[in-house]
Formats: C-alpha cells, structure tokens, sequence
C-alpha cells in the first residue's frame, strides 16, 4: 500500500519506498544527458537512502530508523508501556488500541479510558486487526513486546516503530522511552520533566533499600509460583527497587520452545523451579517480592480459587521466613509489571508504593 509522502521517508524496506521516484522514459537518452544521469546514480549509491532534511522527526527504534515529516496526529498503539508514556505526556493522537474479541481491552485503572468507545479496536497485543488497521489510517503505528513479531505486517499498512528493547534495566528503558516519545510528539519539556522527577524518586528508594537487606521475588502464575533470580524474565525488581537479591544470578535460559507437556524435559524443568524456590526460600529474605500473573490478566485466584495472599500463607516454606513475619511482603501491582513494563506513570507508582512499604517495614 503506498503512503503519502508527508508521512514516510527513506525506510526501503516500505512498500512504498522507491529509491528515484517517476516512471520510466521510453525515449532516446542523448550522450550528455546519459552522463549526467550515470552521475546521479553514482552519487546516489554512494550516499544510500535519502537522509532526513531539517523538520524531518527522525525516530530510532529496535527494527531500525523510521523518518515521518510531521508529528504524528493519529497513532495505533500496540504497546501498553507506550500508552502509558504517551498519556503522561499528554499526547492525544492516540487514536486505535488492542482491545481483543470482546472489544473491552484489559488496560490499567489509571489509562483505562482507552477502552472507550472512542479509541478504534485495533486487535490485540498478539494480533493486529490488519483490516481495521487500514480502515483507521494512522499516520504512525507502534508496537513493542507481543507485539513486535507483527511489526511486518503493519508497517506494511503505515511507518511504524518498535519500542521492544534488549537492555534489562527497566527504569533505563522507561526513561529513553519517554524521551525518544517526547521528541517524536513535540514535548520533550514535558519529557524531561518527568524524567527528572522519576530519576529522583529512584535515588530515595534505592537510598532507603541499600540498608533493607535482601529481596526475594516470587511470580505467582496458575497454581504454581517461581523464583525469579536477576536475569530471569522479572528479574530487573532487583535492580529497579535497588534491593540486594537474596539469590544469584540464574543461568542463560538456551533459546527455543518450552518443552511439550508431560515430557521428560518439562518434568525436568518442574523439578528445577520446586528446587529454586525451596532454596530461595532456605535463604530467609528480609523482604519478599510478590508478582501476580492471575490478577495481571483478570483472574485473581488461582484455579483452585485461593488467592495470592492465601497460597503464600499456606506454604510453610514462606511462612517461616523472615519476611513474612515481619510483615515484609511487597504485592507488585500486577498490571504494572506483567502488562505495562517500562511506563513512566506505571513505575513511578510502584517506586512510591516499595519506597512506602520499606520505610514502614524498618
């Protein structure tokens, strides 16, 4: 599909890229004018796409480089973490957002007005409604997390950016983040504002839990529940309450596919995550960390309908620590950190609401 050119410039890999514009000329080309025309093509390859000019907004992201010649003024966003960015910021181009087959999205309570009526349905954070996308025309899509593998697809429909990122110190993401945006939509005063204000209530949590002793966090999904060490997927609570991880780092992870069900391997896995979790545990923590997958995705209880409180208070292997009882459990909000990720509001609460629990704790 071919985009306006006031919107795109310079990604060859659009479809609607094309390195020299015009049609061909079926006409004799005199000698001259072929000289000049090989000269052209010469500079051409020698200085690749065509740079960015002045006014042009130049967005870095993890697919690459996306060049847009005005502030984008309607924007699918597939990334909750951006949401959450863009609403700080008090951007409101947002005009298309994930809110699955029942047309309700599962967003937190403080961006939840993005499930009105007035936002498109634009899929979900796996799938993208390809149709409705083009039927929205956004001038700019952003994807990031689940939904990055799709950035194809829907850069085939309008310029997109990918906010995913490898680097694992969240409270560094959320505030490059939160930057790259504010340039993009013209509010960087605002960005840095809020930047400043992150950055500075990061420096009183990680002040106040540098005297806290150890930290242990737990992720409760199903029925079950995990240690999850620095480097594992949740590991950066560590590093983002600035607390002293009651367990080492975990091994690399080899990539691939999880072992199928009722294999010797997923057998192997289980009987891992049972030792890891007795031996985190055996450390006695002075603070346990709690991440709630089943509250993240609507179903507080596990299947057996206990909730997170109860199942930890029924595990002798907690109970006997230290943290709990001292009352030292720390309950993640778990929309925050399952769903949003690197959102500066998101975060900024949660490092109020650890920064609270540690100074009462004491």
């Amino acid at each position: 599909m071919s985009r306006p050119a006031s919107f795109f410039k310079g990604r060859p890999e659009h479809p609607s890229f094309h390195p020299h514009g015009g049609t061909e000329s079926t006409m004799p080309v005199l000698p001259d004018t072929l000289m000049k025309v090989g000269s052209a093509i010469l500079l051409a390859v020698a200085c690749g796409p065509a740079a960015a000019t002045a006014g042009d907004i130049v967005i870095t992201h993890a697919k690459g480089e996306t060049v847009l010649k005005a502030t984008p003024r309607k924007v699918a966003v597939y990334d909750l973490a951006t949401l959450d960015i863009l609403n700080a910021l008090g951007v409101n181009a947002v005009a298309g957002v994930p809110k699955g087959t029942e047309g309700k999205g599962n967003f937190p309570p403080y961006i939840s007005k993005y499930g009105d009526a007035r936002y498109q349905n634009v899929g979900t954070l796996f799938e993208p409604d390809l149709a409705a996308l083009k039927a929205l025309g956004p001038d700019l899509i952003v994807v990031g997390g689940r939904s990055s593998r799709k950035y194809a697809d829907v850069n085939a429909i309008a310029p997109t950016i990918d906010m995913s990122s490898a680097e694992k110190d969240l409270a560094a993401v959320t505030i490059a983040n939160t930057r790259k945006l504010g340039s993009a939509f013209g509010v960087s005063d605002r960005a840095e504002k809020r930047v400043v204000a992150f950055e500075t209530l990061l420096s009183s949590l990680h002040a106040e839990a540098a005297g806290a002793g150890t930290g242990l966090l737990l992720f409760a999904a199903g029925d079950g529940m995990a240690v999850h060490a620095p480097g594992d997927r949740f590991g950066h609570v560590y590093d983002f309450a600035g607390i002293r991880p009651a367990v080492p780092a975990a091994e690399p992870t080899p990539p691939g596919p999880r072992p199928a069900a009722g294999s010797p391997e997923a057998e192997a896995a289980r009987k891992q995550r049972q030792d890891t979790l007795a031996a985190g545990l055996a450390s006695d923590p002075t603070w346990i960390f709690v991440i709630d997958r089943n509250a993240a995705t609507g179903n507080g209880a596990s299947g057996n309908g206990e909730t997170i409180a109860a199942r930890l208070g029924a595990n002798a292997d907690v109970t006997a620590t230290t943290a709990w009882k001292a009352g030292r459990v720390i309950y993640l909000d778990p929309k925050t950190w399952y769903l949003v990720g690197a959102g500066i509001d998101a975060l900024s609460q949660s490092a109020r609401e650890t920064l609270a629990a540690l100074r009462a704790g004491k």
